[in-house]
C-alpha cells in the first residue's frame, strides 16, 4: 500500500515521548512503516524495534538495502554505519504503532472500529458483528480482522496473529476504509494489549466476553493476564463499552468502566441491559428473547450451545451501541451461521453420524464446545483433541479433565506439538482425562466402548479412527485446531485441516 508520503519531521510529532531526528531529515517523506525488513519498500521507515527472538537493529542494513528512507530506533541502540538518518526514540514498539497510524492516514479515526477482546467467543462474535451491521444496512459495511484472517464476508485474507503487529494493523485498517468498510470489528488478543499493537486505534466500542486459563506461558499469571485484557477498557478509552458480567472478572471490570457501558447476561431474566427474556437450546440452535434498553427482541440463530447466547448477546449490545436498530439487528444474527472452524458440521452428507469440528484449545473453550452437544446428543461423544506445544502447559491436564468430563471417549493426540515431543504433551494431557475417570483402552476396542480414551499422536489417524469407531447416534468432536489448515511439528508447516480429514473420514466410512 503507498502513499503520497509524510514528511518525516511530521511522523515523528506524532510518535509519543523524546523524539531526535537528524538534522537535515525533516522533510523526507515517508510512504510506508515497516517493523520486518523484509517487507521494506523504496520510501518506508523501518522501525528497528527489539522483538522475542531477534533485535530490529541487526536487520537495519537489509532494510536500507531495500530501499528505507529512515531508520527508526532506541536511544543508544547499537546500529551499524547507514546511509540513511536514523530517527531515535524511547520506545520503538510504540514508535511503530504511532508511525504507522500517522503514514496510513489516521484510518481508524475515519471508521468505527470495534474491539472483541476475551479468552474465548472472539472469532464469533466479531464474525456475528460483521453480520450485524452488514445486515442492517443491506450491503458489506464491516469488515473483520482476527484469527481467521481480515477482509469481508466471504472474503478473508488469511492471518498469522490474532492481531496483527502495529504496523500491519494500520495498513488493513486504511485498506478496509479504502474498500468502503464504515466500521471494522476486530479481535484483541491479550499480547497484542500487552505489546501495545493498538495503543494507536481509535476504538468506538470495546467488548468483553470472558476470561479463562490460556497464554499463561507469556503473561505469567491469571492476575497479568486479566490485566492485559483490561487495558482495552482502562487504557485505550473507547466511546462505549459492552461487558459479559456473568463472567466474574467482567464484573469487575464494568466496576472501572469510565465510558458508556451495556451490561450484558446470559441467564434469563438477570439484571443487565441486555440479557434474556425467554431462551431455548435445541438441536437447530439458540431461540430467546432478548431484553435490550430499547425494547424486546427475538433472536434466533442456528449456533449451538450456551455459549453462543453469551456471544450472540454480546453482538446484539455492541450493534446497539453502533446505533443499529434492534430488530435489524436481530434479524441479520439469525441468518449468520457463524465463524469457520466453530463447531463447523462437517456430516452434511452422513445421515448416521454428527461430525464437528471446533477451534476450542482451552479448558473453558473445549468444556463449552462439549456442553453445547447436549441437545442432540444420542448416543456417545468421541472427542478428539491435544494441546500445543511450546505454549502454557499447566492447561493440558485441565484440558485433558475437561474431555474426560464432557465426551463419553476421548482421542488424545497431536495439536501443534511445534518443538516439542508429541509423546511428553500426550502424557501430561492423559493426567487429567484420568483424573476425570477415563481409563486407558486398546484402539481396537473404541468402536465398542462405552467409555474410554486412546492416545493416537497422527492426528489424521486420530480423526479417521475416531469417524470410523462411530456408531448410528455417535458425535464426533474434533477439537483444537477449527479454521486451521495446518500442522506446525518442529519448525515446519506441514498440510492439515481438520474439515477435509473429516470429510475424508466420513468418505471412508461411506466406502466413496
Amino acid at each position: 500500500m503507498t502513499h503520497g508520503g509524510m514528511r518525516l519531521a511530521d511522523v515523528a510529532r506524532e510518535v509519543p515521548g523524546d523524539v531526535s531526528v537528524p538534522g537535515g531529515a525533516s522533510e523526507i517523506l515517508v510512504t510506508g512503516v515497516h517493523h520486518d525488513s523484509r517487507a521494506v519498500g523504496p520510501g518506508d521507515l523501518f522501525v528497528a524495534r527489539r522483538g522475542a527472538s531477534a533485535d530490529g537493529a541487526g536487520f537495519a542494513t537489509d532494510a536500507v538495502r531495500r530501499g528505507a528512507v529512515a531508520i527508526v530506533a532506541a536511544q543508544g541502540a547499537a546500529l551499524p554505519p547507514l546511509a540513511v538518518p536514523v530517527v531515535r526514540v524511547d520506545d520503538p514498539q510504540r514508535a511503530l504503532a504511532y508511525a504507522a497510524a500517522a503514514v496510513y492516514g489516521h484510518p481508524s479515526f475515519a471508521l468505527d472500529v470495534v474491539g472483541v477482546t476475551g479468552t474465548n467467543g472472539k472469532t464469533t462474535t466479531t464474525h456475528l458483528v460483521r453480520a450485524a451491521l452488514d445486515g442492517a444496512l443491506g450491503r458489506p459495511s464491516c469488515g473483520t480482522l482476527g484469527t481467521v484472517g481480515h477482509g469481508f464476508a466471504g472474503a478473508l485474507v488469511e492471518a498469522t496473529h490474532t492481531t496483527p503487529e502495529a504496523d500491519e494493523v494500520a495498513r488493513v485498517l486504511a485498506w478496509m476504509r479504502t474498500r468502503g468498510a464504515s466500521t471494522v470489528a476486530m479481535e484483541v488478543s491479550s499480547h497484542a494489549l500487552a505489546q501495545g499493537r493498538v495503543e494507536a486505534v481509535r476504538f468506538r466500542v470495546a467488548a468483553f466476553t470472558n476470561l479463562t486459563q490460556d497464554h499463561l506461558d507469556f503473561h505469567g499469571s491469571f492476575a497479568a493476564y486479566g490485566d492485559a485484557k483490561a487495558r482495552l477498557f482502562t487504557e485505550l478509552g473507547p466511546g462505549a463499552a459492552v461487558v459479559n458480567v456473568d463472567d466474574p472478572f467482567g464484573a469487575e471490570l464494568a466496576e472501572r468502566v469510565t465510558c458508556p457501558l451495556l451490561r450484558v447476561r446470559r441467564t434469563p431474566g438477570a439484571d443487565a441491559d441486555v440479557a434474556p427474556t425467554t431462551l431455548d437450546l435445541g438441536p437447530q440452535g439458540v431461540q430467546m428473547r432478548a431484553r435490550t434498553p430499547f425494547g424486546e427482541v427475538e433472536v434466533r440463530s442456528r449456533l449451538l450451545g450456551l455459549h453462543n447466547v453469551e456471544n450472540l448477546l454480546v453482538a446484539l449490545a455492541i450493534a446497539l451501541a453502533l446505533d443499529v436498530d434492534p430488530a435489524d439487528a436481530a434479524r441479520a444474527l439469525g441468518e449468520e451461521g457463524g465463524a469457520p472452524g466453530r463447531l463447523e458440521r462437517c456430516d452434511e452428507d452422513a445421515d448416521d453420524v454428527r461430525v464437528l469440528v471446533d477451534y476450542a484449545h482451552t479448558p473453558d473453550a473445549l468444556a463449552r464446545a462439549l456442553d453445547s452437544l447436549a441437545p442432540f446428543r444420542v448416543g456417545r461423544v468421541i472427542c478428539v483433541f491435544g494441546c500445543g506445544g511450546d505454549r502454557d502447559p499447566t492447561k493440558r491436564a485441565p484440558m485433558g479433565s475437561a474431555a474426560g468430563r464432557g465426551a463419553d471417549l476421548a482421542v488424545v493426540t497431536s495439536d501443534n506439538p511445534r518443538g516439542e515431543a508429541p509423546e511428553a504433551i500426550a502424557e501430561a494431557v492423559e493426567v487429567g482425562v484420568r483424573a476425570a475417570g477415563l481409563t486407558r483402552i486398546a484402539l481396537s476396542e473404541l468402536a465398542e466402548a462405552p467409555r474410554g480414551y486412546v492416545v493416537v499422536l497422527d492426528r489424521r489417524e486420530a480423526i479417521a479412527a475416531a469417524v470410523h469407531a462411530a456408531r448410528p447416534g455417535d458425535i464426533v468432536l474434533i477439537c483444537g485446531k477449527g479454521h486451521e489448515n495446518y500442522q506446525i511439528v518442529g519448525a515446519v508447516r506441514h498440510d492439515l485441516d481438520d474439515r477435509v480429514e473429516a470429510r475424508r473420514a466420513l468418505a471412508a466410512r461411506r466406502g466413496t
